[in-house]
Order: structure tokens, then C-alpha cells, then sequence
């Protein structure tokens, strides 16, 4: 049976509360939206081994992560991008010589080049604790994404200017979300519906960072977070009230997605 609406959430600052956790009415109001015929998607950054709890406590079972570099639907993979593995080997170099550490994302591990100081706040920034090490995991298995742990914002420049093939989303003080170049969320949105065979059904998104824009672009009606980037929310069809302040329920409320 075709879905009534297809609902895309970002995760921090969107669905998660300030603790990274979902708020029970959240958890409720999701429920009413699968009862009315809708798909809720968590969209996000995150990879799925940081989204298990979300999966357990909620509704949800479809996901894109790694900003749309891999996608569940309904328990079953439909689509990874895979950066290569020469790049990968580039940037490991580059961060190196700059005595930055590197965490490298496949399907299922995260791994960091070593640890400090800044990956230690990055990943306390999100309530996770850092990821094991081992620098060779390219090696071994397919690299989706790769986070730069950097809070020196002057070394900005010279990371983004030396690669031609990827883009970059600072979303934290600590870290740059790092990915192929021409794929965002809205591209995983994009395969999924090709994979899916999904025409005509309306697609909503949800979102307040700057990994967001594309995907809320991408979708038929787009909601920011009032806690967003004021970037974000200029591109928005509605600013719902804050994460912390029911602005999920209000956001679906206002489409008539739930009653």
C-alpha cells in the first residue's frame, strides 16, 4: 500500500530534545503519524549505530544517515555511496600533517584515527563517547563518511580547498561532517525513491542545521525549527516552535499530518 506522506526528521536540534534523547509526546506524536498512512525517516548525520536507540524507542524504521550516503527503508539497505578510497587515503594524510584526528564511517563502525581533546568534545557534544581506533579501517570496508575533528577554525580553509570531490558541513564547534561531493540528504532522498519505486507521494522535511538545507529544498513542504539557523528557517515553508518546545507536533499539526 502506497504511503500517505513520506516525513524526513534531522535528529539534533530537530527530533532529538538537549539531551539527545526523544521527548515522550515526540515518541506519541510519531505514532499518530505511521497510524494516518505516513513513513517517518530519521535524515541525519549521524550513522546508524548512533540512531539504535531512536530505533528502539520509536515508531521508526527507515532511515537515511551519514547526511544520505546510507539508507534503510523498512529494515532493508537501498543504497550506500561509497567515498573512494584514494581520497580517504588524502585526507588521512592531510589531517595527519595537521595532528588532527579523523573519524572514518562505514555502514556499520566508526573508527578514529586517535584520540584528544577536540574528538573527545565533538562526540560529548552529541552525549556519545568517542569511537574505538583503528586508522586502517578503509582497508577493510566501504568509507561512507568521514568527520574532521577541528575546532581551530583557521585550518577551515586549507581541508575544504584541497578537495575537489567532497563537501563539507560544520555542525558542531568541533567537527566537519565530510562526504562525496554532489550527495547530501536531499540526493539520498532522491535514491531512496528511485529504489522505492515511490512516485506521486508528498514529501515533508524536517530540519534546523545547515546539513539540512538541500533536503528541505528537496521536499513538497519544509519545516524549520525555531532553534535553526536563520538561514534554514529563510528557506522554510513554516518555522515551528523550538525542538525543545513541541515543535514537532506543532510542525505536523500544521500540515494536518496528525490531528
Amino acid at each position: 500500500m502506497k504511503p500517505t506522506a513520506l516525513v524526513f526528521f534531522d535528529l539534533d536540534g530537530t527530533l532529538l530534545n538537549a539531551d539527545s534523547m526523544i521527548d515522550e509526546d515526540v515518541k506519541k506524536a510519531l505514532s499518530e503519524l505511521k497510524q494516518k498512512g505516513a513513513v517517518p525517516f530519521i535524515a541525519t548525520g549521524r550513522s546508524q549505530i548512533e540512531i539504535q536507540h531512536i530505533l528502539e524507542e520509536t515508531v521508526i524504521d527507515s532511515y537515511i544517515t551519514l547526511n544520505g550516503q546510507y539508507i534503510h527503508y523498512e529494515g532493508e539497505e537501498v543504497f550506500r555511496n561509497v567515498i573512494s578510497p584514494s581520497i580517504v587515503k588524502k585526507m588521512k594524510n592531510l589531517t595527519a600533517e595537521k595532528n588532527l584526528a579523523l573519524s572514518l564511517y562505514s555502514p556499520d563502525k566508526i573508527r578514529a584515527t586517535f584520540h584528544n581533546d577536540t574528538i573527545r568534545k565533538a562526540y560529548g557534544f552529541i552525549h556519545e563517547e568517542p569511537p574505538a581506533v583503528d586508522a586502517e579501517l578503509d582497508e577493510k570496508e566501504d568509507i561512507l563518511m568521514m568527520l574532521v575533528l577541528n575546532e581551530e577554525p583557521a585550518n577551515d580553509h586549507q581541508i575544504t580547498q584541497s578537495f575537489d570531490d567532497l563537501s563539507f558541513f560544520r555542525n558542531t564547534p568541533f567537527s566537519i561532517d565530510t562526504i562525496s561531493k554532489g550527495h547530501n540528504k536531499a540526493k539520498g532522498i532522491d535514491a531512496l525513491l528511485d529504489a522505492a519505486g515511490m512516485t506521486d507521494v508528498p514529501l515533508y522535511a524536517f530540519g534546523d542545521g545547515a546539513n539540512d538545507k538541500e533536503m528541505l529544498s528537496r521536499a513538497d513542504h519544509s519545516v524549520a525549527m525555531a532553534n535553526g539557523l536563520n538561514e534554514v528557517k529563510e528557506l522554510a515553508d513554516y518555522v515551528t516552535s523550538a525542538n525543545t518546545d513541541g515543535g514537532i507536533r506543532e510542525g505536523l499539526k500544521h500540515f494536518g499530518l496528525i490531528d
